[in-house]
């Protein structure tokens, strides 16, 4: 790169334009309108009473205290406030981070099922500064090697996973597992210890959160279908939409009341509670990266958290932008991510991203820019401060009934049929995935199936499709250039009377025609060469071949070495060699020449053409310009 281009882009990159995508409020902000606020203010609460049900549940996923889901629930609000570009993005805990939270951490000293945080907050640190890093190198585009189908799968056993984890906190029962297996193998064992009143709240809140649903659906339809409806009916549509938007809260608030009742009249011990959440904000302080074998217990989970967490939120962000008429940068998605985590790891955060289920709520909500996440972040605050010894009441098994119903909808199932219809070889990445995921964990899981889409992308890199054809038949060589009908040679046919060599029949038998119909790069250098020998130099009955290289635009410098061989191969076995190239005008001299033609090269561009001069082939080289000269030269030689 030439110094002046180093200083346009620095240039560029240092600009007043490039430093206000950076922080995007500096965009969208001056153009705020007094109108939008109270689309934010409504949007910020319907969120908030979204997350902070969904924040105690998905602390028990990452194997954390309560109190960890709330402390993870606002500052991703406030720092996407200032970094974010989408309107509709909410930032913080998820199911799927929370499980791979779950698989990164040492047991608590005091506490055997759950981890210690520390660990968990340190991870959110090194996950937010490797996104932070990504995404001012500009490397977003990475991820787009990951595909759809091994994102499925990672979704889709990450859910059962999830669900699986939650079936015990259903029935009121405990055992020690992790694993999916492990979680169905536990279930089965203590089926007999079934505590009956967490499996029957836990089954009503699974319904209520059902049918609150399908009322919110319903609500949303209505109003759609009756817009010239009286104003009541709008409010009261707006209501029953509210009304199962905020089911979480709803659920959550009802099981605590019945807990209440329970305990009042001398049945406190009849539901399995959260138990205590301590009150107040954390004390801000540096995560500790001196914690004892930090490096080994996190292990691949500083580059699957951080990853997986973009990609969520890549994704959210791009479908709604799509949805809303915006654009999502992904380089400033993942600063913007990245910053969340480090600046919330100070702030006793464990690793968060984008939530799609809330985005959807905030995007429904009407909300209209970013300012709604400040909303969402106070008031998850004000309940850390004041109304955190309710949540005391709180029973696991509306909790699991939470999890479970958001979940659920993660899974996809028939993305299997889909991909048997459309494209079988992509059943091979999902179900590794998918099956790893769940027996493995989702980590290894994610892995594993990553490694095998891209051998599926690199196999034909090192396998690329050859077709080789046997001219066959003679022809009697005339007095006229042009085609005829006789033998097709890649979709052209060679007549019996268009070359200028007098009349002699010439046997098109001893002329293999090689199709190379993919690019070459350095790791089919030896399966070409092989391919080559094999075809041409062992087969005695070829005296000339013509290898077509039509659809390859670049050949790198191994692919090169190994025609160099092959050529060397076959002129000791043959004799003389020339290579000529069918793109140009004819050279005078070639019928002149001694040396005898027996390899053609043919459909080489101009790229193709000047690499092959820069090899150093000699005086074995020839270049000619159409298939008529090459045919014409390699009748020659045999005259």
């Amino acid at each position: 790169m030439e110094m002046h281009e180093i200083k346009e882009k620095v240039s560029d990159y240092c600009s007043k334009d490039t430093w206000k995508a950076r922080f995007p409020i500096s965009i969208w902000l001056p153009t705020y309108k007094i109108g939008y606020a109270i689309n934010d203010f409504v949007a910020g609460i319907t969120v908030a009473l979204t997350v902070l049900p969904q924040g105690l549940a998905y602390a028990s996923i990452a194997k954390l205290p309560a109190q960890y889901g709330l402390y993870s629930s606002f500052m991703g609000c406030f720092v996407y406030f200032f970094l974010g570009m989408s309107k509709d993005i909410t930032v913080g805990p998820t199911a799927i981070m929370s499980l791979l939270v779950s698989s990164y951490g040492t047991s608590n000293s005091t506490d055997d099922t759950l981890n210690d945080p520390a660990y968990a907050i340190t991870l959110a640190c090194i996950c937010g500064l490797i996104q932070i890093v990504i995404g001012v190198l500009h490397l977003g585009a990475l991820t787009s090697f990951i595909s759809a189908t091994v994102i499925s799968g990672f979704t889709t056993a990450s859910a059962l996973t999830i669900g699986a984890g939650q079936i015990k906190n259903l029935f009121g029962i405990s055992y020690e597992g992790d694993a999916f297996y492990e979680d169905i193998i536990g279930v089965i064992s203590n089926i007999t210890d079934t505590n009956v009143w967490d499996l029957l709240l836990g089954s009503v809140s699974l319904i209520i959160l059902f049918l609150l649903k399908v009322l919110k659906d319903a609500s949303m339809k209505w109003e759609e279908r009756d817009r010239d409806a009286p104003t009541s009916y709008i409010v009261l549509y707006k209501s029953l939409w509210l009304l199962g938007t905020a089911r979480n809260a709803v659920v959550v608030i009802a099981s605590a009341l019945v807990a209440v009742i329970l305990e009042s009249t001398g049945h406190e011990d009849a539901l399995t509670l959260t138990g205590e959440v301590p009150a107040g904000l954390p004390s801000p302080s540096p995560p500790d990266f001196s914690l004892p074998g930090l490096m080994d217990i996190l292990g691949v989970g500083i580059a699957i958290v951080p990853l997986i967490g973009f990609l969520e939120a890549i994704a959210i962000g791009k479908g709604f932008g799509r949805q809303n008429g915006y654009k999502v940068e992904p380089n400033q998605e993942l600063i913007a991510l990245g910053s969340c985590n480090v600046l919330g790891s100070f702030f006793s955060s464990y690793p968060v991203t984008g939530s799609f289920s809330r985005t959807s709520i905030n995007n429904q909500s009407g909300v209209k820019t970013q300012a709604g996440n400040l909303v969402t972040g106070t008031l998850v605050i004000l309940s850390l401060l004041f109304i955190t010894p309710a949540f005391q009441y709180i029973p696991k098994a509306a909790l699991a009934a939470v999890i479970i119903s958001a979940v659920f909808n993660m899974m996809n199932f028939r993305i299997f049929l889909q991909l048997w219809k459309l494209n079988k070889l992509d059943l091979l990445p999902l179900s590794a995935t998918f099956i790893s995921s769940l027996f493995l964990g989702v980590a290894y899981g994610t892995l594993i199936g990553i490694g095998i889409d891209l051998l599926i992308l690199l196999y034909p890199s090192a396998r690329p499709q050859i077709k080789v054809e046997f001219l066959g038949n003679s022809f009697t060589r005339g007095q006229h250039r042009g085609y005829g009908t006789v033998v097709p040679v890649g979709g052209e046919s060679v007549p019996d009377d268009g070359l200028l060599f007098g009349n002699r029949k010439f046997d098109l038998g001893t002329i293999t025609v090689v199709h190379l119909l993919q690019g070459l790069f350095y790791p089919s250098a030896e399966f070409i060469q092989d391919k080559l020998t094999s075809e041409i130099v062992m087969n005695p009955k070829v005296e000339g071949a013509i290898i077509d290289f039509d659809r390859i635009t670049n050949l790198d410098y191994s692919i090169i070495v190994a025609l160099k061989d092959f050529v060397a191969a076959f002129q000791k076995s043959r004799g003389s060699i020339d290579i000529a190239s069918i793109k140009g005008t004819p050279s005078d001299n070639l019928v002149a020449r001694q040396v005898p033609v027996i390899i053609v090269f043919t459909g080489m561009n101009e790229t193709i053409e000047n690499q092959l001069k820069q090899a150093e082939f000699g005086d074995a080289v020839a270049f000619c310009a159409d298939m008529n000269t090459a045919l014409s030269s390699l009748a020659s030689s045999y005259d």
